[in-house]
């Protein structure tokens, strides 16, 4: 059933769509933003982790391990492809970062990484909402086997630690929480 590891990844994207080092507490949101979106067309996956909320992390690995406990979701080998695990445990096992990580680099790669690579962002600014977080207007341009894409869309960041850190965009946490999921039976 090769379709259940792409259909996580592709959750994996949507909650970044819409990060190279760590952020410092100086960083505004926008640069943050801006960050995040590097590491995505440099394909430095570990950097894009890092400027992820720890609880966004969290929340995610607790959806796609919930996911890929359903029955017949997945098989030994698409795991070791996707999550380089051969079981739901190993998977539970790893650090949400590491976890995420994979996913990208498994997603990434070939004819998106290709698109990615295009992606031109420009920061539009951003909305405050209270002391703690965040929303980013940005315009995200990129070209699709010749069709250039534009949209402006909003990502969410919220403090951790005193730096800035991206959250799942608002649609993405709302499909994630209608998954059934262990923790919630």
């Amino acid at each position: 059933m090769r379709t259940m590891p792409r259909a996580l990844g592709a959750l994996v994207l949507l909650a970044c769509w819409a990060l190279p080092s760590r952020a410092g507490a100086q960083d505004t949101p926008e640069a943050v933003v801006q960050r995040y979106y590097d590491t995505f067309r440099s394909g430095d996956f570990a950097g894009n982790a890092a400027l992820m909320h720890p609880e966004a992390l969290e929340e995610l690995k607790t959806t796609l391990t919930g996911l890929a406990a359903l029955p017949g979701a997945t098989e030994e080998l698409e795991f070791r492809e996707m999550f380089g695990v051969s079981s739901v445990e190993q998977m539970r096992a790893l650090p949400a970062p590491v976890l995420f990580e994979r996913v990208l680099r498994n997603q990434l790669e070939g004819e998106m990484r290709a698109i990615l690579a295009t992606a031109e962002v420009d920061i539009l600014g951003h909305v405050m909402e209270g002391d703690t977080t965040a929303h980013v207007v940005y315009r995200m341009r990129m070209n699709f086997g010749g069709q250039w894409l534009d949209q402006v869309q909003v990502i969410p960041l919220r403090r951790a630690g005193g730096d800035w850190r991206v959250l799942l965009t608002g649609s993405l946490a709302g499909m994630m929480n209608s998954v059934p999921r262990r923790d919630r039976e």
